[in-house]
């Protein structure tokens, strides 16, 4: 496997690095248009979800001001583009004094990791669970899994609450969900991306997946129908993917988790803290990857 990129001087740990460069290939590679503009990355015409700015790898280290941030976002209106700044805070650390100097409102997200085929504290995490499988690229399940992740998100939080399978069905109706399904189908064929499923008689009630790039794994879009939340049904969902990425001999998987009540929960079954994901944008989130 590829040796990955060097960390710059100002990181005082390469894997803070290597997600890093984790995070701008995936936008890199999901943008149509990527430019730069001063010292950011300015995401135009995202065909797969939407990506804010990033600070560019070469001026991570500097110092940044309002004035640029203020800037880099008058442009990202005038071009309709994803408006807002997200980076590691550990890579860039005097940006979100600028951001903040420049009215943004600035969110932390935690970002764990786990080594899958490290012996430890995590180690029952990485055993295959029952109640919970991988799906092949041709199953009829992947779309069904998609619509439990968009119903699961749209119901953040761990409460449990009345919607579920009627949620889904109206989804898989509309057909809006096609061309991610085929997207996600696409990647799962050419071993990109592993998608879970947890299940009752009823159908799939929670869902997961990862991303992949060189010897790293990135846990997305891991839900649970706000009917079944509680119930282990998540948890199953991440070890069968902490499992198969084990049997990939992937060394690190990583997540950023949307609060600290999330992250306790991954903590409990052996993931350890890493980074801080800052995410700025205009009095609300920046809809990032």
């Amino acid at each position: 496997m590829a040796s990955g990129p060097v960390p710059p001087s100002g990181a005082t740990d390469p894997v803070v690095a290597r997600v890093e460069w984790f995070h701008e290939t995936v936008a890199r590679e999901c943008c149509r248009v990527r430019e730069r503009y001063g010292p950011f990355v300015l995401h135009l015409q995202p065909f797969q979800g939407a990506f804010p700015a990033r600070p560019h790898p070469a001026e991570r280290e500097r110092a940044f001001t309002a004035a640029e941030v203020r800037d880099l976002l008058r442009t990202q209106r005038e071009r309709q583009a994803p408006r807002g700044l997200e980076w590691l805070a550990e890579t860039a650390p005097a940006l979100r004094a600028a951001c903040e100097e420049a009215g943004l409102v600035v969110r932390e997200h935690p970002v764990l990791l786990i080594d899958p085929c490290e012996d430890g504290p995590g180690e029952a995490a990485c055993a295959p669970a029952p109640g919970a499988r991988l799906l092949a690229s041709h199953d009829w399940r992947v779309e069904h899994a998609i619509a439990v992740a968009h119903v699961g998100f749209a119901y953040p939080g761990t409460d449990r609450g009345p919607e579920g399978r009627g949620s889904v069905a109206e989804l898989l109706a509309s057909g809006d969900l096609r061309r991610e399904a085929a997207e996600a189908a696409r990647r799962i064929h050419a071993g990109t991306r592993a998608l879970a499923i947890a299940e009752t008689p009823e159908g799939p009630v929670a869902t997961g997946q990862f991303n992949t790039l060189d010897d790293l794994a990135e846990i997305i879009a891991v839900a649970t129908l706000p009917e079944a939340r509680r119930r282990g049904h998540a948890s199953a969902v991440l070890r069968t993917l902490i499992a198969e990425a084990r049997s990939r001999r992937l060394r690190t998987m990583f997540l950023t988790a949307a609060d600290e009540e999330v992250a306790r929960i991954y903590e409990s079954v052996g993931f350890k803290r890493l980074a801080t994901v800052l995410e700025a944008g205009e009095g609300g989130p920046t809809g990032g990857a």
